[in-house]
């Protein structure tokens, strides 16, 4: 029997779960990057907020704390972003995935397609995820007005079904999304996964 939690999301990042831990800024530490891997879900490490220095630091540091590939978030826009790409592609062998809001042009997504690293941008408008495929991106997560606001206020579940009616790449769901209702409820509507930020 087919496993049902066996999606393009767990096939692309090699996780157990077709859950996303996302990188929210200084939260998403390798020590919670590494327990989220290690649980079998996909972490995501919170670059965005850090110098290219301190990156390199955290990437040595998941490197001892899990066997497992992890993601990196970061801004394109941030200090030190080219440097900082660099250290990601450095560490190609472990970073699967990187995510972004807006992001990296054609050449930059083409340079982690090459490295053989997933582009999952994080959009809340049809238009927005359109156009992050024409750029390259393999995956799309949409986030609904639920995941705080930043990406406009359209509701996840308004939003997530137009998004996947509109684009051809597997489609990760986020805001509003925290257990395991949610995530039967995302892959209900055709998402490949859901992102979330861990509680307790």
């Amino acid at each position: 029997m087919a496993d049902p939690l066996a999606t393009a999301l767990t096939g692309r990042l090699g996780c157990r779960l077709p859950v996303i831990q996302t990188a929210m800024g200084w939260i998403a530490t390798p020590q919670l990057v590494a327990a989220t891997s290690n649980a079998g879900a996909f972490g995501f490490l919170a670059g965005a907020v850090m110098k290219p220095a301190e990156l390199g630091e955290a990437i040595a540091r998941l490197r001892d704390l899990t066997p497992h590939a992890f993601g990196v978030n970061f801004h394109s826009f941030q200090p030190g972003a080219a440097e900082i790409v660099e250290i990601i592609l450095a560490n190609a062998d472990r970073v699967r995935a990187v995510s972004f809001g807006r992001g990296p042009d054609a050449k930059m997504i083409g340079r982690f397609r090459d490295a053989g690293i997933l582009c999952i941008p994080t959009v809340g408008a049809v238009k927005h995820a359109e156009k992050m495929v024409q750029l390259g991106c393999e995956m799309i997560t949409v986030q609904g007005g639920e995941g705080g606001g930043h990406t406009g206020s359209v509701p996840t579940t308004v939003l997530l079904p137009q998004v996947l009616d509109a684009v051809d790449v597997p489609v990760v769901a986020a805001g509003g999304f925290g257990d395991g209702r949610g995530l039967a409820a995302a892959l209900a509507y055709g998402a490949c996964g859901i992102a979330m930020v861990p509680v307790s």
